[in-house]
């Protein structure tokens, strides 16, 4: 009784023997295979390259061939880095010990006796089903290994950029899961969030990193300027149009374009925006013909688009548009976990184009840096680490090396913050002493053992105007 396969599949048989080969089509076929037959290695070959979506499950393949005999083609295949997993089984004659011997060694996975028993070619074919499968699984494991070993690495190299606090790793991995997409993006944050860099992360990470990152601050420019600026004009188009000039959005073909401030530029130039997101067509100022653009488009804003629109000022379709992928941006004072890794990538940035070999800030200073509430986010974070690195003296950078307001803690917002305590404490001091004087500037000096000059500076610091 003839086995039946466990699973179907496809069975290519290379074999000139004008009886076997088409009795053995018929078997597979008859067993619920799908069987091609050719005639010489170089048709199998062909077979093989033609059909690189649905290449055959195993090969059968005839040792007596004519020109190229089975033992040299099994050598090739072998050695192909796609085809090398298909697995052989080799026909050999009766006796041929040295035959199968060396069948093996090339690297066929099998081989059969000719005349060969039904049952045993049904049961041998089924045998390297398995195998194939095998191969597959495993070959679907390392790329998925791969696949994974990539997003852990592409996952580590952007928290190393953007930070470890828990609001920005869903940041990371949300730019790990568009990165084969085209979809647009939306970033919203405050001023100094960081969302130049975070565009920029995107297109690295995407697969349009080979290509143009194009960066317009939209409100760099007044109305009429900022069209010529996205998309061009012809020569004579306006006053001082000179030559033709590419846009903005030419440039960016293959690339994407990074449209900071959206929310500031015109409803004109909205509508206009509108048509080249949805239908990538668009004309440049004073011309007729049509251009089309490859462009992903990743916009950002400080403002609030929802209230913009209720308000007329932003298109709803078009914030539809842009939105596809939404990314708002924390301030950095609501992830202070993030500043020692900022502050990391700032010191290196810097040690590079100041030349000057400074790798670490003090404990003092890390904790004046870590009370600030920071009102400009990562941008004035940098300027602080950079003016800071300037001035230092010492390979750290030291509490007197910060900005003043750092040091004195007059911008923090932290009402528990100990220096705001202190300073609050001498306010009242100052005022209680000058009320009790009469604002007589001379009298409160005295009382308080310091000199008018300071008293008056005292007074400027703490805004104390008074009446006398």
């Amino acid at each position: 009784m003839m086995a039946s396969p466990s699973h179907s599949g496809r069975v290519l048989i290379i074999e000139d023997d004008p009886y076997n080969g088409p009795f053995t089509q018929q078997l597979l076929e008859s067993a619920g295979f799908r069987a091609d037959l050719t005639v010489s290695a170089e048709e199998g070959l062909k077979v093989l390259e033609r059909d690189q979506d649905d290449r055959p499950d195993m090969i059968l393949l005839d040792v007596n061939l004519p020109r190229k005999s089975g033992m040299e083609l099994v050598g090739e295949l072998k050695a192909h880095p796609e085809l090398q997993y298909i697995p052989v089984t080799l026909f050999t004659v009766q006796d041929s010990l040295e035959s199968k011997i060396e069948g093996l060694n090339r690297g066929a996975d099998d081989y059969l006796t000719k005349p060969y028993e039904p049952d045993e070619l049904i049961a041998r074919v089924n045998a390297m089903m398995r195998i194939r499968r095998l191969y597959r699984s495993l070959r679907h494991e390392r790329q998925e290994n791969r696949r994974l070993s990539r997003a852990m690495d592409r996952s580590e190299r952007l928290m190393n950029l953007l930070g470890r606090s828990a609001q920005m790793r869903l940041i990371c991995d949300l730019i790990t899961d568009i990165a084969e997409t085209d979809s647009h993006v939306l970033i919203q944050g405050e001023s100094g969030t960081g969302k130049e860099v975070l565009a920029r992360a995107i297109h690295q990470e995407s697969r349009r990193s080979q290509g143009p990152f194009v960066v317009v601050n939209c409100a760099a420019y007044a109305e009429t300027l900022l069209h010529s600026e996205l998309f061009g004009h012809e020569k004579g188009a306006f006053t001082g149009a000179i030559r033709r000039k590419p846009g903005r959005f030419e440039q960016a073909n293959g690339g994407t374009i990074f449209l900071d401030e959206i929310g500031e530029i015109s409803l004109p130039t909205q509508v206009v925006l509108l048509r080249v997101i949805q239908e990538r067509q668009f004309e440049r100022v004073g011309g007729e013909e049509t251009l089309t653009t490859d462009a992903r488009v990743i916009a950002a804003t400080n403002r609030d688009l929802k209230k913009a629109m209720a308000g007329g000022s932003f298109r709803e379709d078009l914030y539809w548009r842009l939105n596809v992928i939404s990314i708002n941006v924390p301030p950095l004072r609501e992830r202070k976990e993030d500043v020692p890794q900022l502050v990391a990538n700032f010191l290196e940035k810097y040690s590079h184009t100041l030349n000057k070999r400074m790798h670490s800030v003090s404990n003092e200073a890390m904790d004046l840096i870590f009370s600030h509430h920071w009102p400009g986010n990562v941008r004035e974070l940098e300027n602080a680490i950079e003016r800071s690195m300037i001035l230092a003296k010492h390979t750290s950078i030291m509490p007197d090396d910060l900005p003043q307001e750092l040091r004195t803690g007059m911008m923090s917002s932290d009402e528990g913050n100990p220096r705001t305590q202190l300073n609050r404490v001498e306010r009242d001091h100052v005022l209680a002493v000058l009320e009790r004087c009469g604002w007589n500037k001379y009298r409160a000096a005295h009382l308080m053992g310091i000199s008018r000059s300071t008293l008056y500076s005292k007074m400027r610091k703490h805004g104390l105007s008074g009446a006398g």
